[in-house]
């Protein structure tokens, strides 16, 4: 067993790593950890948990939507779920992809504040990876609503325009 593996299995507590590589759009990567925090949390998942968030442009998430879901078009949300049990080990790993040219545009439409669509698509992205699906009107109904009450709580406790960092 290599020692990268024997000290992931010592770990224990949320880790996460937030990249902005969006030129366009500031992100308080500190705010979107704390996010991610209050959402596993709320949803009282495992302390071995291990998440990347990685927001992008459209050009960027197009690549992914094609290769790994063989739509060729851009996309809001893309979640991996990694799993490390083939390792032996307990660790949850995740990555989430979020286009901000997307939830910039999804605002407009859907009339939400940016800053608001940014957090939701965390929420989505989570819950994506533990297990939420969105691909049949069922299981996108019990997603959706679980969104709307961990949007909710959030909202209750937090300022959403925190989400991004002034210019």
């Amino acid at each position: 067993m290599t020692t990268m593996m024997q000290a992931s299995k010592k770990r224990v507590g949320y880790r996460y790593r937030v990249v902005n590589l969006n030129k366009k759009y500031k992100i308080n990567t500190n705010f979107v950890k704390k996010l991610i925090s209050e959402v596993l949390k709320y949803i009282k998942r495992a302390q071995d948990t291990e998440l990347e968030v990685v927001f992008v442009a459209d050009k960027e998430i197009k690549v992914l939507n094609k290769k790994y879901r063989k739509e060729d078009s851009p996309t809001d949300v893309l979640s991996f779920k990694i799993d490390r049990k083939e390792f032996g080990s307990n660790l949850f790993l995740g990555e989430i992809f979020i286009s901000l040219d997307t939830a910039f545009k999804n605002c407009a439409l859907f009339g939400t504040e940016f800053e608001k669509e940014i957090t939701l698509y965390v929420i989505h992205g989570v819950l994506h990876l533990f297990g939420y699906d969105d691909e049949d009107q069922k299981n996108k109904k019990k997603m959706f609503k679980r969104q709307e009450q961990i949007l909710g709580c959030i909202c209750k406790n937090e300022d959403l325009s925190k989400v991004l960092m002034p210019r």
